[in-house]
């Protein structure tokens, strides 16, 4: 799980809350666990005791303290068991249990009328015990009896050191448990998110147009903005693409018309004239083209296969060259993709494969390949080639070394500009069939979502 995510923030959280709960919980079970011990543990002192006064009584004939039975728990005649009981008249010890042996418990006198009392003291081996403690007056006698019955601590604790081993290890599982069912509930929890990252993939890619309208309640409000956003785009796009051919077409006539009109003038006023309007006509074509292909590399675009358009420019210039009997041969180009604008794609392969035609005495090769994060399509021609050191100014704005042949110069600035805009680029090289060579590459968009 990566840094700095929901998922890991919300994991984290989680998991401290978890942890926090469970030893807060343990906490209070030890203490709840230990509270229940200690009244088991005086419940039994506390029988204990009632049984050692019951049969304590005094003797008609000595007037002494005797009992009429004695205690048959084991624990009281184990010797030095930790578990005793003795009884004490006026301070002076009276009886004792077995397991005292010759020992005395010093506990505090209690006093009269003051009922009975937990107390903590060192018996025998400086065992700390606790004990239950009572002053009593018997029938008969006008002596105070202190009965005492105590037993180990260590019993306690030891019993509720067993419960915290057996605690913490259910605890630990319990949470090991918890913190694994929030990590799988944030990972199902989140998968929408991941399916509206990749369906935004798909998008940008140019796999669908919009996204897909099945996301949760609390995802599908983000989903419908996104989709709002999408439209808009595409209408915007739209419009402009509308308004550029629109401008296209409104300054195509007029520009036309006073091309004419300057050529019928004589003299320097004319040619003046004809220069200006004819670097107007390329402005225009410049630019429009820029600021058609630069706002459609703005927005979502679609992967479209270079095959396909290549082919359909071939059967185009196949009639267009049809007197020159060319052969065009395709090859490698199943595979390349361009992700952009068709119309772009097709005036940057349509401005350079046209070139290579007007210029082919018999064939033109058209090749694609992928050359790592490149994909790379090669024109060449056996035409006559491009003068040495010369590979550059032709692609510069209404540049063209022959006069004589018809065009403008703009075309391969054109597809320079085109390329550019998509991250490619143009470059032009004398080719082994003696005519050029036109290297036009862009870079693979990364399809793995």
């Amino acid at each position: 799980m990566k840094r700095n995510t929901l998922a890991l923030r919300l994991l984290v959280l989680s998991s401290v809350l978890v942890v926090v709960t469970l030893v807060v919980v343990g906490v209070l079970l030890m203490l709840l666990f230990r509270f229940h011990v200690e009244r088991r543990f005086d419940d039994f002192l506390f029988d204990q005791l009632k049984g050692n006064i019951a049969a304590s009584e005094i003797s008609p004939t000595a007037g002494v303290l005797q009992m009429t039975w004695t205690p048959s728990n084991l624990r009281f005649h184990r010797p030095l068991s930790g578990w005793y009981w003795q009884i004490l008249e006026n301070g002076r010890l009276v009886a004792r249990s077995r397991s005292l042996w010759q020992h005395t418990l010093e506990v505090i006198d209690p006093g009269i009328g003051t009922g009975l009392q937990h107390q903590t003291f060192q018996g025998p081996a400086n065992m700390l015990l606790r004990g239950l403690v009572e002053n009593v007056t018997l029938p008969d006698s006008q002596a105070s009896f202190t009965f005492v019955v105590a037993g180990p601590v260590s019993n306690i604790d030891q019993d509720v050191q067993e419960f915290s081993q057996m605690l913490l290890i259910t605890l630990t599982a319990l949470g090991v448990g918890l913190v694994g069912a929030v990590f799988f509930q944030i990972r199902i929890g989140l998968r929408p998110l991941s399916r509206l990252q990749q369906a935004l993939a798909e998008t940008r890619l140019g796999k669908t147009a919009r996204l897909p309208e099945s996301f949760p309640g609390e995802v599908q409000p983000v989903v419908s903005e996104l989709n709002a956003l999408l439209d808009h785009n595409a209408t915007l796009l739209e419009r402009a693409r509308t308004q550029t051919a629109n401008l296209a077409h409104a300054l195509k006539n007029p520009l036309t018309v006073l091309t004419n009109e300057a050529r019928a003038m004589q003299g320097e006023q004319g040619s003046l004239m004809s220069d200006q309007l004819e670097n107007m006509t390329q402005s225009v074509h410049r630019y429009l083209s820029r600021a058609r292909a630069a706002g459609t590399n703005r927005f979502t675009g679609i992967r479209i296969s270079v095959w396909t358009i290549a082919e359909d420019l071939r059967f185009s210039m196949d009639h267009l060259y049809k007197g020159k009997a060319l052969s065009i041969h395709l090859t490698g180009l199943e595979e390349v993709t361009f992700h952009g604008d068709a119309q772009d794609l097709e005036e940057m392969l349509g401005n350079v494969i046209d070139n290579a035609c007007k210029w082919a005495n018999q064939e033109v090769f058209i090749r694609g390949e992928r050359l790592g994060n490149t994909w790379r399509v090669v024109v060449e021609d056996d035409g006559p080639g491009i003068p040495e050191g010369q590979e550059t100014v032709v692609i510069q704005r209404g540049r063209r070394l022959d006069e004589a042949t018809p065009g403008s110069g703009l075309g391969l600035d054109i597809v320079f500009d085109i390329a550019v805009l998509y991250g490619g680029s143009l470059h032009l090289e004398r080719s082994p069939l003696g005519g050029v060579r036109a290297i036009l590459e862009w870079p693979v968009v990364n399809e793995r979502l």
